[in-house]
């Protein structure tokens, strides 16, 4: 019997045939799409908008999808996901749908699976696109890796409410400058250059996480993403999500929850781990 590590390399292996078909990650040049429940570019109507996006509504490993966290499987031969990051120049950008952060020269790595993946940029889904035993939170974070064969992982941090977040205070005023610069939402992106950003607090030992093969959450919804998702929900304060949610024409910029159709949920606990949710 092929056990649930081995089958999970697998998954994989046969999903990075697909990364060709997509860009870093998020969406390719086509049809505006959108988050409103029912509308016509809806997360339900994303497969229908183009013939690009048809893995949107046809795929059977898409992400994000609900951690039910008694149904993961313990595996703890799994990576430490240890982040070696450093401080380097970015551009903020605001392409309608997301705001992120991309980095103008190499920032750091994470090893998963014996490959390097370097860190190319970071954004945020509001409210959170994962969920824990159906709970959702009021901020994901993104921070998107990809190797040399073009194969994507990607952390993912959710956050509740709490003490303002360090990370963030350092991006406040670009925030701003960015919040004046104009955007259409369907064929412009605002963009200001973010200057010198410390990567130190994202740095932190891993500890516990979920992994899963996955897609990406927005069109075109390409299958070639393994998933990380941490087990310590971080703390953001309710002003600094607040001023990331107000360059956004959307409250919700969140893909709801996907079926996991199969896919086993890994989870990984080393010794004097802190995780947030209950087991």
């Amino acid at each position: 019997m092929v056990s649930s590590h081995a089958a999970f390399v697998l998954l994989v292996a046969a999903a990075s045939v697909a990364v060709a078909l997509a860009r870093t990650y998020g969406s390719e040049a086509g049809p505006k799409y959108g988050y409103v429940p029912g509308s016509a570019n809806g997360p339900a109507n994303w497969g229908k908008l183009s013939p690009e996006y048809k893995m949107c509504g046809d795929g059977k490993r898409q992400s994000p999808v609900d951690i039910v966290t008694k149904q993961a499987v313990s595996t703890p031969n799994l990576d430490n996901l240890t982040r070696v990051y450093a401080a380097a120049n970015a551009t903020l950008i605001n392409d309608g749908h997301d705001i992120m952060l991309t980095f103008d020269t190499k920032v750091g790595s994470i090893t998963m699976n014996g490959k390097v993946y370097n860190l190319e940029k970071m954004h945020w889904h509001m409210p959170s696109e994962h969920t824990i035993n159906g709970q959702r939170y009021p901020l994901e974070m993104h921070l998107v890796h990809k190797n040399d064969a073009g194969e994507l992982a990607v952390i993912a941090i959710l956050y509740q409410y709490g003490a303002p977040d360090s990370f963030y205070f350092q991006l406040r005023n670009k925030l701003a400058e960015l919040a004046k610069e104009t955007c259409n939402f369907a064929e412009e992106e605002a963009q200001v250059p973010a200057g010198l950003i410390h990567m130190r607090s994202l740095q932190k030992r891993t500890g516990s996480y979920f992994r899963y093969a996955g897609s990406l959450t927005t069109p075109p919804c390409t299958e070639n993403v393994v998933w990380n998702i941490l087990g310590k929900v971080r703390q953001i304060s309710k002003e600094q999500v607040a001023q990331l949610a107000t360059l956004l024409p959307s409250k919700d910029s969140a893909r709801p929850a996907q079926p996991l159709n199969g896919r086993v949920v890994q989870f990984y606990n080393p010794p004097n781990s802190t995780i947030s949710f209950q087991m």
